[in-house]
């Protein structure tokens, strides 16, 4: 699973100019922009998340420290989970952005 387009391929929230130009009846949806922060924030770090077991398994994989038939299974199972980290990094960023996709950027002034 690939990573999900960046924040800037989606509209940006209304500025307070922005809103100002919207149809009668029509304001700027909080919901939107608190998505739209959350998925730019999210985006801009989760490389941190992704890259948070390749320090142990560079470690194990360069050093003589530990061989044996118990270092290569958990190396195994070290590989494995972070290979399940860097997926679920993106199943965070695809569920913000689904949720920020189908969020309209105005709603009806009630």
């Amino acid at each position: 699973m690939a990573a999900p387009p960046p924040p800037g391929s989606l509209p940006p929230p209304y500025t307070a100019a922005g809103a100002a130009q919207l149809p009668p009846g029509e304001q700027p949806n909080p919901e939107y922009e608190q998505l739209y922060h959350a998925y730019a924030d999210a985006y801009g770090s989760i490389d941190g998340v992704r890259r948070a077991l390749d320090p142990p398994v560079r470690t194990l994989g360069s050093t003589d420290a530990w061989l044996g038939p118990e270092a290569r299974a958990w190396g195994g199972q070290l590989d494995g989970q972070r290979g399940a980290l860097q997926k679920a990094a993106d199943r965070i960023l695809w569920d913000i952005y689904d949720r920020l996709s189908s969020t309209q950027r105005t709603t009806s002034r009630v």
